[in-house]
Formats: C-alpha cells, sequence, structure tokens
C-alpha cells in the first residue's frame, strides 16, 4: 500500500510539471556575415508573399511569438547597419516546419530551364516612426522538404534564434518625413516578425516568381525605442 501511495504521488507531480519546464531551443542560426549562395535565375516578374497575399493568419493554428533578444546600439544613421538577435517561439498549438538554410542557390534545380518550389522563412526587425509608417529590415531561410537539413521542426514551446546583421534603410520616403524635416533624426520603436512563404519559379515568358503566404500568426512580445538620423 505504501508502494502504490508513493507511485501514485510520483505519477502525479510529473502530470503537474509544467509544460515550460520542457520548453528548449532547437537551434541558433548567426546570418550576420551576409555570405549566402542565391538562386542566380533571372526573373521578368514577382509577386505574392505575406505582406500583399489575400490568406488570413486570425484563423490559422499556427503561433508564433517574437522577442528582440539584443540589438548591438540604440541610435543609428539611415544605411549603417545593425546587428541583432531575434528569437522565434512556437506559441501554438501545432508543430511547424521552419525553413533552415539562407542557402536558396543550394535547394534550387541545376537546370536553370526547370521550375522548383521552396519554403521561405522571413525574420525581420520592423521600425515603427510616430506616424504609424513601418519598414522592414529582413533575413530569409530556406527549405526543401527532399533536401535533409534544409527544414527543421519547431514542436509547440519550442524557439530558435536567427543572428543578422543589415542596412538600416527606410524602403518609403513617407518613413519619418516630418521628423526628419524638424529635427534631424526620427524617434522610432523597433520590433520583431516572422512570417513563412512557399516560393516557386516558373521558367515560362522570361521567368516569374511568386511567394504565396503560410497563414501563421505572429506575436512580438517587446519592443525596443530607437533613434534613427539622417545620413
Amino acid at each position: 500500500m505504501k508502494f502504490l501511495l508513493i507511485a501514485g504521488v510520483m505519477i502525479l507531480g510529473v502530470s503537474l510539471t509544467p509544460t515550460s519546464a520542457l520548453a528548449q531551443e532547437v537551434g541558433y542560426i548567426d546570418l550576420s556575415d551576409n555570405i549566402f549562395r542565391d538562386d542566380s535565375r533571372q526573373t521578368r516578374t514577382r509577386g505574392g508573399g505575406c505582406g500583399t497575399s489575400p490568406h488570413s493568419a486570425q484563423d490559422s493554428q499556427l503561433d508564433v511569438t517574437t522577442t528582440i533578444m539584443s540589438l548591438d546600439k540604440t541610435r543609428y544613421r539611415i544605411g549603417e547597419e545593425a546587428t541583432f538577435e531575434i528569437k522565434v517561439m512556437n506559441t501554438g498549438n501545432k508543430t511547424i516546419l521552419v525553413p533552415w538554410t539562407p542557402h536558396s542557390g543550394d535547394l534550387v534545380p541545376v537546370n536553370p530551364h526547370s521550375s522548383y518550389k521552396l519554403s521561405m522563412g522571413t525574420i525581420s526587425l520592423v521600425f515603427e516612426d510616430p506616424e504609424g509608417f513601418n519598414f522592414l529590415v529582413a533575413e530569409y531561410l530556406f527549405g526543401l522538404p527532399n533536401v535533409p537539413g534544409s527544414l527543421r521542426e519547431l514542436p509547440p514551446g519550442q524557439w530558435f534564434i536567427v543572428k543578422g546583421r543589415k542596412s538600416i534603410t527606410p524602403s518609403s520616403a513617407d518613413w519619418g518625413k516630418q521628423e526628419f524635416a524638424d529635427s534631424g533624426f526620427v524617434e522610432a520603436k523597433v520590433g520583431a516578425l516572422y512570417m513563412e512563404d512557399t516560393r516557386s519559379y516558373s521558367p515560362k515568358d522570361g521567368g516569374s516568381l511568386s511567394d504565396w503566404c503560410i497563414p501563421l500568426r505572429c506575436r512580438k512580445s517587446n519592443q525596443l525605442e530607437v533613434t534613427l538620423e539622417r545620413p
């Protein structure tokens, strides 16, 4: 009877173990050298992606939370490079298949006239000015099911970290326009974003590249304050 009582307590203890105790990092990817083997195919048209896709992630069962773990400075000139680390954690209830190599050129067919379809992950810093205008600086990862090691499973509660280094350059002349005109600098907020697309290439009509958004909800766990100066 005493053994059964002890065993019961042990089982109860295991069942009460918080799921966070099982959480762990599945990997760390350093992309800061910016030396990548890219796909060299020429394209005449390009479209799609999470920014323009009609698909909504609001009802997606895929859910991640991003955290800026480090940012090398709090003040930059436009065009200057920022070095950063972003943590991407699976906070949903389904395993996510994550692209795991920056070298898209290693995954595409050798024949330049062949079509292909890749998984693509985008890890971004999102800079927001006081008027709410945003621009991104991004690192990219790619994967293909038949290429070992180019995709990795990210189970619920687990995470990976990406280190990147990119130039901070607004994509629109409207970003920070008023602040740059008034004072020469912008007090901005920066968060992190993770998206996934399916990238398809067709050699027809001179080559076309299309990105189709995979519905995935992304939550930002933190935002940092930075100052961006005119170049």
